[in-house]
């Protein structure tokens, strides 16, 4: 029997041993979970660590899809009916534009229909809405989750409205929820610096700064943080959160067309076998002069001219 192959301790945090690593590969070819598991893995990774996009816990995480996985006919009736790319995944278990990381107590909430996420393409922020009204759930509710709009990954706006509808259905006697004006970041967000003062997400490890520990699981909290129902009752600084009606869907579609997502998706599900000159021209009808959508799709866009 040959002797087992050594590596070198300690491990490196961020790099397996040479010849243990994930083979490079884009993400149009992955058509298994792999590609779910993976594009949320690299996406909701702040500062070097996977955490949870609500809460900011680091243990124990789960991959949480917005679209359930026992509802294909609904994924495929959202890609017909353009609330989805038709160039998405096949199967709305392997879209990672379809997922989140959650911790164990918010994936619990979203899957049992007791919270929401709304995108607001005013701030262009995915807000997080108790509605349910849980107490230990309200130090988060109407803040911005960890959700990069600039990624390639971020989910669809589109599909946390249907999951929004499931969940109104499901408190039909519970009055519509309210909101701060001004939408902040959640508050371990703005704390560890996860996002830079112009916005943009901080996703590798910063050099030369210690582990710091993370936040715990989402837990009652200490102090009294003003309920729905107060928020409700005139006081100010808080609104009430827009219904979803035809203007709400139709804004967020047309903002959603224009994500690097939508681009990045439509460009992954392209055959790009023709010429280098019908190649980009059809690069520039899906991303546009002067724009980009990310390293990985200029990269596609760069193969798909040299063919």
């Amino acid at each position: 029997m040959p002797p087992l192959s050594a590596f070198p301790l300690p491990l490196q945090p961020f790099d397996a041993p040479l010849g243990f690593g994930w083979l490079e590969r884009e993400f149009s070819t992955l058509s298994t979970s792999t590609a779910f598991d993976t594009g949320l893995n690299e996406r909701d990774i702040f500062s070097g660590k996977n955490r949870c996009v609500v809460c900011g816990y680091g243990l124990y995480l789960e991959h949480c899809h917005i679209i359930p996985q026992s509802k294909p006919e609904l994924w495929a009736e959202l890609k017909a009916r353009r609330w989805l790319p038709e160039q998405a995944k096949h199967r709305v278990q392997h879209e990672p534009r379809n997922g989140i990381l959650m911790c164990p107590n918010h994936h619990k909430m979203f899957d049992s229909l007791d919270a929401f996420i709304r995108f607001d393409p005013q701030t262009r922020k995915f807000i997080f809405i108790n509605h349910s009204n849980r107490h230990e759930a309200q130090e988060h509710h109407g803040k911005a989750i960890a959700l990069d709009i600039q990624h390639r990954h971020v989910p669809f706006p589109s599909a946390f409205i249907i999951h929004e509808v499931r969940v109104r259905a499901a408190w039909p006697f519970q009055p519509d929820p309210h909101v701060p004006d001004e939408i902040n970041w959640q508050d371990w967000i703005t704390s560890d610096g996860v996002v830079d003062a112009t916005g943009k997400f901080r996703h590798d490890p910063e050099p030369d700064k210690h582990d710091v520990p993370l936040p715990s699981p989402s837990s009652p909290v200490e102090t009294q943080v003003r309920s729905l129902e107060a928020a409700g009752t005139g006081t100010s600084g808080w609104r009430r959160l827009a219904p979803v009606d035809d203007d709400l869907i139709a804004k967020i579609l047309a903002f959603q067309h224009t994500m690097p997502s939508w681009k990045a998706c439509v460009i992954e599900g392209t055959s790009w076998d023709g010429t280098a000159e019908e190649n980009m021209q059809k690069y520039v009808s899906i991303v546009g002069l002067g724009d980009s959508v990310s390293e990985t799709t200029d990269a596609q866009a760069h193969d798909a001219g040299s063919l």
